[in-house]
This record gives structure tokens, C-alpha cells and sequence, in this order.
């Protein structure tokens, strides 16, 4: 076994919890405000109880192997078409990593604008490389001293924009253009559930396995709650209109605080947590990329080929888009239905293969 680390089932869920909620807000929520418009938090409901289907049946699938991570069961235990969605899966785990970096960069430059892309780049890639070449222990130890920080922070901003500046009756009317946006909007909250599949690579590392169904369903539970306020509250201070053009909506909103006359900064609050957040993503599917990789290849250690990724990921970040505008158009194009067949459907199928494979062995031996 090439990670001898092991973290707890809070330490997993927290991963998972900053991984989903960093990116929500910065792709996510665009792309739901574009789609449901106030409906938005409806369609955050009812997508979070169909990103179980995945979450769960990535679970099961990795209790059906036990000690195994996604990339060792599709290449131990599937023949060659394990092979290929293993290839897959690790592609997948690339182009996530190169986005993250690119959505850094791209967060950066809204403030830094004479910076050129690659020195961002740069710094993220530095960052996160030390932290992937310690391990997947210090990369959960790391999220879990920084999650409650800015879970305490957020709480704050919270109750600073709630102030005369909203109006909720922007979220009215109720389902005014039918179920059709909702149900769109549900489908992208599905996809973004899909981005738990990286768990299946640090899964056969948590010390109680029997309880990640709990642990996936509260994972599911606490995303949910910390997405639905930034989902209203743009709305609710710009219009559904206003806000879906926003490429930050988030962002746009926190500019606006101010407590008293003088401190009136709080966008830095902003950049602090999607720098942590966007750390510890990027960090993890940079890991789950090293370590399926070693995996696939039969090697005893990940960290060589560490650095060799790490050239790739910056690059990839780089040419992934020429601009904002084509990586938006990426966003609402191609990152729903990519997370729906390798977060959802691809799940569910290698667990529906398992169960009948191993219910007919089971059958064949009675018999026997």
C-alpha cells in the first residue's frame, strides 16, 4: 500500500465539505442563478438529494473493496474496460486540478490585474505541491484547522449583509416560470456532487469505513446548508437578472458590506476563502491524480511524479481557456453533464456490475 496514512470520517467529510463548497461558489453558483434564477435554492434541494445517488454509490463500491482506492478496483478487479475508466478517471482528475489553478489565477486577477496569469499559477502550484508531497494526513489535518475558521468567518459575513440592502422579495414568485428551470438547476447541483467521486481515492484510508454512508449523507446535509445563503443573498441585494450576470456573485455581494464608516474592506474576506478553499481542492485531486497514477503504474512511492504533474497541471491551466468568457463557456457547457458521468452515472454502474458479479459468484459457490 503506497499511503500508510489514515484520517477519521470527520477528517474525510471535511475534505470533501471545503472541496464542494469553494467550488460551488465559484462556478456553481453562476450557473444555477443562470438557470433557476430565484428558484435557485429549490433546485439546490432537490440536486443534493439526487447527488446521493453518486455519493452513495461510490461508498458502497469502495465498501465491496475494501483497502482499495477507485483507480486500483477499476485496474485490479474490471478486466480492460476497468483499465480505460480508470485512464479516464485519471484525466478526469487532471482537467479538475488544472481548473482549480485556472479559477485561482482567475479569482486573483480580478484584483490584481497587471499581474500576469502565470505568476498566480506559480504560487498555487508551489503550495500545493509541498502539501501533496507530505501526504494525505497533513492535507486533513491542514482542512481541518482552516475549515471552522472560515465557517466562523462566513457565519459572520453572514449577519453583516443581512441589512436594508436585501430585498427577499426577489425570490418571489415561487416556481413563476414552472418546474423546467428548477429541474435544470437540479441537474447542475447533481453534477457538482459528482466532484465527490475524488473521495474513492482517500476512502480505503478512513479508519471506520463502515460509516460513510453517515458520513457522505452529512457531507451532502452541511454542503447544502452552506450553499443555499449564497445562492439567496445575491439575489436577494441585485436581482435574479443582475445577479446571473455576475461572474462572482458572491464576491459582488461581500463588496458591499460595511461595518460603520470606516472598515468597509470586506471583499479581502472573500479572497481569503477561496484561497483556502480553492488550496485544499486543488491539493486534493492533485493528490488523487499522484496517487492513482503510482497506482495504475505498480510504483511503491507517488512523490516522484509529483513535480512532473505539477508542470502539466500549470500548464493545462494556462491553455484551458483563452479567457474568462471561454472558460465560463466551458462551465456551462461541459463541467455538468463531465461530473454527471464520472461522479453519478459511472458510480452507479461499476456498483450494479459488483453487486450482480458478486451475487452470482456467491450462487455459483453454494451451487458448488
Amino acid at each position: 500500500m503506497i499511503e500508510r496514512g489514515r484520517i477519521s470520517n470527520i477528517q474525510a467529510a471535511m475534505l470533501a465539505i471545503t472541496s464542494l463548497t469553494i467550488i460551488g461558489h465559484l462556478i456553481l453558483l453562476t450557473v444555477i442563478i443562470s438557470q433557476s434564477r430565484q428558484d435557485g435554492w429549490i433546485a439546490a434541494i432537490i440536486g443534493t438529494v439526487l447527488g446521493l445517488i453518486g455519493i452513495i454509490s461510490l461508498i458502497k463500491l469502495s465498501q465491496c473493496f475494501p483497502g482499495l482506492t477507485l483507480i486500483e478496483i477499476l485496474f485490479n478487479h474490471f478486466s480492460w474496460p476497468g483499465k480505460i475508466i480508470g485512464v479516464l478517471y485519471l484525466v478526469y482528475f487532471y482537467l479538475m486540478a488544472a481548473l482549480g489553478v485556472r479559477l485561482f489565477a482567475e479569482a486573483y486577477k480580478r484584483i490584481m490585474m497587471e499581474t500576469p496569469m502565470w505568476a498566480f499559477v506559480t504560487v498555487i502550484l508551489l503550495l500545493t505541491t509541498f502539501i501533496v508531497y507530505l501526504g494525505l494526513e497533513t492535507l486533513a489535518r491542514l482542512n481541518q484547522i482552516m475549515l471552522p475558521v472560515l465557517v466562523i468567518i462566513a457565519i459572520g459575513v453572514v449577519f453583516l449583509t443581512m441589512g436594508e440592502k436585501k430585498d427577499y422579495t426577489n425570490l418571489l414568485p415561487i416556481m413563476g416560470e414552472g418546474f423546467y428551470p428548477v429541474g435544470v438547476g437540479s441537474l447542475s447541483v447533481m453534477g457538482w456532487f459528482g466532484e465527490f467521486v475524488i473521495l474513492g481515492m482517500i476512502l480505503p484510508y478512513v479508519k471506520r469505513p463502515k460509516r460513510l454512508v453517515k458520513t457522505g449523507v452529512s457531507v451532502a446535509v452541511v454542503t447544502l446548508i452552506f450553499f443555499l445563503g449564497p445562492i439567496t443573498g445575491p439575489i436577494a441585494m441585485f436581482g435574479p437578472v443582475e445577479a446571473a450576470k455576475m461572474a462572482f456573485p458572491t464576491f459582488s455581494e461581500v463588496r458591499y458590506i460595511t461595518a460603520g464608516e470606516v472598515i468597509n474592506r470586506f471583499d479581502v474576506i472573500a479572497i481569503l476563502f477561496w484561497t483556502v478553499g480553492l488550496m485544499v481542492r486543488i491539493s486534493l485531486f492533485f493528490y488523487g491524480l499522484s496517487l492513482g497514477t503510482a497506482q495504475a503504474l505498480k510504483l511503491n512511492v507517488y512523490q516522484p511524479i509529483i513535480i512532473p504533474y505539477a508542470w502539466l497541471i500549470g500548464i493545462g491551466s494556462i491553455l484551458f481557456a483563452k479567457n474568462y468568457a471561454e472558460l465560463k463557456e466551458f462551465l456551462f457547457q461541459s463541467y455538468v453533464p463531465l461530473n454527471l458521468l464520472m461522479g453519478a452515472a459511472l458510480p452507479l454502474l461499476l456498483l450494479l456490475i459488483t453487486v450482480i458479479f458478486f451475487r452470482k459468484r456467491r450462487n455459483e459457490s453454494k451451487v458448488d
